[in-house]
């Protein structure tokens, strides 16, 4: 019904875990010709457009047996018409809180997953000059994927006039574990993205997308891989803008040489049968790799849960080959425009899924100031009492012991720092030190009036993605809801098309350099200016991360 709307958190796991199902066609079914075949997509009218849309495009080699753990091969040609009206399967994944099973459309997971969507406006002409957005999904390199509806491209197409493009990657142990050796490399998910946007390369123009002008954009763990691709000399020829959201490779990397990378894959072949009485400390002996190689894939599911069962297992790792520096001190390449943010509250999801019983939007359970500090000690590894006392400090000193809705947004606030929001702040810094990079830095204020939110809450980790996807357009939401929406694809999808040209001239969005941090903060009203100072707080992080990365 018009106006009506769940909590954030709730409407997103409604309508991110459905997958992507078309509407009813408008017309002839759109073939396009691409480098491996003939695809055939189906027609939607959305915004007074139609748009051409492919979904389950292969792009990729099934990456199994003697391909498991190994960099992606484009797919090889085939000569029938390929469907591209259904849903792509999703890639293997640990799936700790149950998340998929609630999917609807989604029956299947497989390693044979490197499918991408593309959604296209259609056209009268072959021209082959629109702005191309190439998104890359969240999910913290363990869950997620391109099937789900919330990253469902066709309206954000439709709106901005642009052409979105969106793959799956490989995730979990299957996407990101290393071994130690040149056989199993690390980072094979990242290796995934880049074989798409290869991919876009070769083939955007006939779906009507000029290649000399892709933006990549993603959001947490998407974020990250934007992040990878920037730092990345193979990647930055083939995309031209970044859009960043919530989410940087600085505080959430391992290095190559950490013996803990080893240890979890150790661990995770003895529970599949997979170990070596003499293995080396270095990397995994050859017979283990190939024992691993053919393991059933839900069985490495299985195990890998059992060896992370609540925090991400295997992530990027640096040292390697396809990363050879440490994020926090990457080198950037070429010349680009970057868009990189957070939201307001970014440690609402991350805390509220910690301890739900206090940070629930319904009736939420009241602490005092001891017992909130407390709920910081997961944050610090290992906890100790200066650690707790320098967050108290920083965090809670000024507040009383009743003052709960200013003590729950002081934790999350915490929470936020440091999953996102430091490190995101670090790193755009660190790209407006590359003189040929123009960096705009923005922060999302919105709190949905549609049921009332608490005025802790705010919008909180990956409530940005339902706005800048157009999901309260399509829910028909509030109408405050839809307007927000209809700013962010508008921003977004201009950004695509113009640049950092349309972000002065629009917004007199101001640059951040680095001896100034300027932000734009983007609410429901006119956007106001700010400066991201937040001092102690990253100082803070940015100490107890490299004290921990040194340690390894």
């Amino acid at each position: 019904m018009k106006g009506q709307r769940s909590a954030p958190l709730l409407l997103l796991s409604c309508v991110a875990l459905t997958a992507v199902a078309h509407a009813a066609d408008d017309g002839e079914e759109p073939v396009v010709l691409t480098t491996a075949g003939r695809v055939r997509g189906f027609r939607q009218q959305l915004n007074g457009k139609v748009v051409n849309s492919f979904t389950g495009i292969r792009y990729g080699k099934a990456p199994v047996g003697a391909l498991r753990f190994r960099e992606p091969q484009p797919a090889e040609p085939w000569t029938h018409v390929a469907d591209a009206t259904q849903p792509a399967p999703v890639c293997i994944q640990v799936d700790t809180n149950r998340r998929l099973s609630r999917v609807q459309g989604i029956n299947v997971q497989t390693e044979d997953c490197l499918f991408l969507n593309v959604w296209s406006p259609a056209r009268n002409n072959s021209a082959s000059d629109l702005a191309v957005m190439v998104w890359i999904h969240g999910g913290g390199f363990r869950f997620g994927s391109s099937s789900f509806s919330i990253y469902d491209g066709a309206l954000l197409a439709a709106y901005g006039d642009v052409v979105v493009v969106s793959m799956n990657y490989r995730l979990g142990a299957l996407g990101f574990l290393y071994g130690g050796t040149e056989h199993v490399p690390g980072n094979q998910g990242h290796l995934d993205q880049l074989l798409a946007l290869h991919w876009v390369r070769d083939n955007i123009a006939a779906f009507g997308g000029d290649q000399g002008r892709v933006t990549l954009f993603g959001e947490s763990a998407g974020s990250m891989s934007v992040d990878f691709h920037l730092s990345s000399p193979v990647s930055g020829a083939l995309f031209q803008r970044a859009i960043m959201q919530s989410g940087a490779m600085c505080t959430h990397s391992d290095r190559a040489s950490d013996p803990r990378l080893l240890t979890k894959v150790k661990k995770m072949a003895m529970y599949l049968n997979c170990t070596n009485s003499s293995e080396p400390e270095t990397g995994l002996p050859e017979d283990v790799i190939e024992c691993l190689r053919r393991a059933d894939p839900l069985h490495i599911r299985v195990a890998e849960g059992l060896v992370c069962p609540d925090t991400l297992c295997f992530v990027t790792v640096f040292g390697v080959p396809s990363l050879q520096n440490e994020p926090c001190r990457a080198e950037y390449h070429g010349s680009k425009d970057i868009l990189i943010g957070h939201v307001v509250n970014e440690g609402g999801l991350f805390a509220s899924r910690s301890f739900p019983a206090v940070f629930q939007a319904g009736s939420p359970k009241n602490l005092t100031k001891i017992e909130m500090l407390l709920l910081l000690a997961p944050l610090v590894s290992p906890p100790s009492p200066q650690l707790l006392d320098e967050l108290h400090t920083i965090y809670t000193r000024d507040l009383g012991d009743t003052d709960y809705e200013k003590l729950r947004r002081a934790v999350q606030d915490a929470w936020g720092d440091k999953e996102i929001t430091c490190s995101s702040i670090e790193t755009s810094a660190k790209l407006a030190g590359n003189t040929d990079y123009s960096v705009f830095y923005y922060i999302l204020n919105y709190t949905s009036s549609s049921p009332p939110q608490k005025p802790w809450y705010g919008m909180s980790h990956v409530e940005d993605v339902l706005y800048v996807f157009g999901r309260p357009v399509l829910e028909n939401a509030s109408s405050d809801d839809q307007n927000y929406s209809k700013k962010l694809m508008g921003l977004w999808t201009s950004f695509a098309k113009h640049g950092k040209k349309h972000l002065v001239e629009a917004y007199q969005w101001p640059q951040l350099l680095p001896g100034n941090l300027a932000a734009l903060k983007v609410t429901s009203r006119e956007p106001e200016q700010t400066v991201l100072n937040l001092g102690d707080r990253c100082r803070f992080w940015d100490r107890l991360h490299h004290s921990q990365l040194d340690l390894s």
